[in-house]
């Protein structure tokens, strides 16, 4: 490629960056699987008292990083006050997405530390 190519693909990209509208749109908050949902943010959700919030950030109530496998442990198994969920209630399938969910709700936290899950309001009315 010769100067003047380069130049001209350089000033193309300066100017692309300018123009409104060419900067990548915000990240949008992980959405909430329906079965997160359905069994496990009534009780890990802000202001309850029953479940930690900070699954949320992947971090235990001690500060200490979660693994996906504690969660699926915990999940199938219960612990303490955290009930136990059958295979014929959170599918195999289901609880990979609750895993997927959690590691993705913590890094969309990371650059948005005000980010408070919650879950899709579907099914509304307009009025």
């Amino acid at each position: 490629m010769n100067r003047k190519n380069l130049l001209q693909v350089v000033a193309v990209l300066v100017f692309g960056m300018l123009l409104p509208g060419s900067r990548a749109q915000a990240q949008e908050p992980p959405k909430m699987p329906y079965v997160f949902a359905m069994y496990c943010f009534m009780c890990h959700k802000e202001g309850v008292q029953i479940g930690p919030v900070g699954i949320f950030d992947m971090v235990s109530k001690s500060g200490n990083p979660l693994h996906e496998q504690f969660i699926r442990n915990n999940t199938r198994f219960g612990i303490n006050a955290m009930p136990a969920f059958r295979i014929s209630e959170v599918s195999p399938k289901e609880l990979n997405a609750i895993v997927t969910y959690l590691k993705d709700v913590a890094a969309y936290r990371k650059t948005n530390p005000e980010y408070k899950p919650a879950p899709a309001q579907e099914g509304k009315v307009k009025k």
